[in-house]
């Protein structure tokens, strides 16, 4: 049993857009923990693994005790990053963040300008308070990377953004690819078709080879098949490549701890491995114990496609889409389109 290196806590589901894609479905609505139990997360995690803990939300900075929760999972030897959409990132802001303990910064952007961004977004102005964040980032000195969900709608400028993260200095480009979870079950017409999706990991590797950030990819676990697949696996570059990329780690070497308290997989797959306020804050007994999380680190229970991959055990396919579209987080993924050559 791996213990996570990663780890996504939802502070809130608080957040002044009304993206498309949305799992949280985030809003207005005040729904989050309390300090004292966000505390009380914060400590048993860190009692189980020093692992990178990502705030995330909603929008995490929508709680006013946010530098508190970060100075706090700081002093208790957690590494801590938050992701934000990039409205309420000032130079001020930032340098707090900073003095915190933040040591990085995901922000959002799913378009090359404000036209796709936000219409996205659904909120005008996204686009130029994502800009606006990262220059302060770069200002500040803190290290920054963006993220962009794929959708059919957005991905003729996946190089273009790729290239305004280079421009305006990220360390990182970080692709999504769709899940159709929350508000996204919206825009499920928007997944990727198989082919597609398979061009669009072709096209990735070659971006990941050429460019001179890094380039990762998330909820889209096949692309450790593909670095795998290449013909130039053969080389020094290639090859470093191919050992630097994994597929699913939901439940393996990531876990997701939701507004409520309960331990996921990853945020997409919204079932609970079991929830900590019920469970005396005991996340290392959630993480050990919980029969969904065995039944997902458990490669030989996957059906389809899936089960007879000879990929399986580096790619691990995305649970959380199979159940979005297939009703079923052991079967197939829907946006795989490879044909396995070892026989059930």
């Amino acid at each position: 049993m791996e213990k996570p290196h990663l780890i996504a806590f939802e502070l809130t589901r608080r957040c002044r857009f009304d993206c498309k894609h949305c799992r949280a479905e985030a809003g207005r609505v005040n729904e989050e923990l309390t300090t004292e139990q966000c505390r009380k997360i914060l400590t048993s995690v860190a009692g189980f693994s020093k692992c990178v803990l990502i705030l995330t939300g909603g929008e995490p900075m929508e709680r006013s005790d946010i530098y508190e929760l970060i100075r706090y999972g700081r002093d208790l030897g957690l590494r801590m990053v938050m992701a934000t959409c990039g409205y309420t990132i000032t130079d001020e802001s930032i340098a707090n963040l900073k003095e915190a303990g933040i040591l990085a910064l995901s922000i959002s952007l799913d378009g090359s300008s404000a036209q796709t961004h936000d219409k996205f977004r659904q909120t005008d102005g996204a686009f130029d308070s994502a800009i606006e964040a990262a220059k302060s980032a770069r200002r500040t000195g803190i290290r920054f990377q963006i993220n962009t969900t794929i959708t059919k709608s957005n991905l003729p400028e996946i190089s273009a953004i790729a290239k305004l993260a280079e421009e305006l200095g990220a360390y990182c480009f970080n692709p999504f690819i769709l899940v159709p979870t929350g508000r996204g079950e919206k825009i499920a017409s928007e997944v990727l078709e198989p082919a597609e999706y398979e061009k669009l990991l072709q096209d990735l590797l070659r971006l990941k080879e050429k460019s001179p950030i890094e380039v990762r990819v998330t909820c889209g676990p096949q692309f450790a098949r593909i670095c795998r697949q290449t013909e130039l696996v053969s080389t020094k570059s290639s090859q470093t490549i191919v050992n630097s990329v994994s597929g699913c780690m939901g439940g393996r070497g990531f876990g997701f701890i939701s507004y409520r308290g309960d331990v996921q997989t990853c945020g997409f797959l919204d079932i609970s491995a079991g929830n900590l306020v019920e469970n005396s804050f005991d996340f290392g007994k959630i993480w050990v114990e919980s029969q969904l999380l065995k039944e997902i680190r458990n490669l030989s229970a996957y059906r389809g496609n899936c089960g007879i991959c000879e990929y399986l055990d580096v790619c691990g396919g995305c649970r959380a889409r199979a159940y979005a579209m297939a009703g079923d987080y052991l079967d197939t993924d829907p946006v795989c389109n490879y044909q396995p050559r070892r026989k059930s």
